[in-house]
């Protein structure tokens, strides 16, 4: 927080600093939808740098998106709101976390039997 304030004007007007500090208010605020979506539009290889922290970070969002929205979510909301570009991927994810859906179509999942262990 120190560094952002410290920032002179042209440094503030660069697109690129202008995308840090988006992604760096919004992880601080707890805002995960705006940090996930501007890791899905990152521009230019900043998704790349992206990667070595998203992953902790959805970690977190799931274990309370498993408190909040008992007694289901869809997998396509969490999707979304982890920043997943489809529900394919999102179960893929869902299913190395071991979590309970609740029908065989795998489109709910059952936060009240499922444990996130992370």
């Amino acid at each position: 927080m120190k560094l952002i304030a410290h920032l002179t004007p042209t440094q503030k007007e660069n697109d690129d600093v202008k995308f840090a500090v988006q992604v760096f208010n919004s992880w601080s605020s707890g805002n995960y939808y705006r940090f996930f979506k501007l890791y899905l539009d990152a521009p230019k290889m900043s998704g790349y740098l992206m990667d070595s922290f998203v992953q902790r970070e959805r970690n977190v969002v799931m274990k309370r998106l498993v408190k909040a929205y008992k007694p289901n979510i869809t997998v396509q909301k969490i999707a979304c709101l982890l920043g997943y570009p489809d529900s394919e991927t999102t179960l893929v994810y869902l299913d190395d976390l071991k979590v309970v859906y609740t029908n065989p179509n795998k489109t709910n999942v059952d936060c009240k039997r499922t444990v996130v262990e992370l």
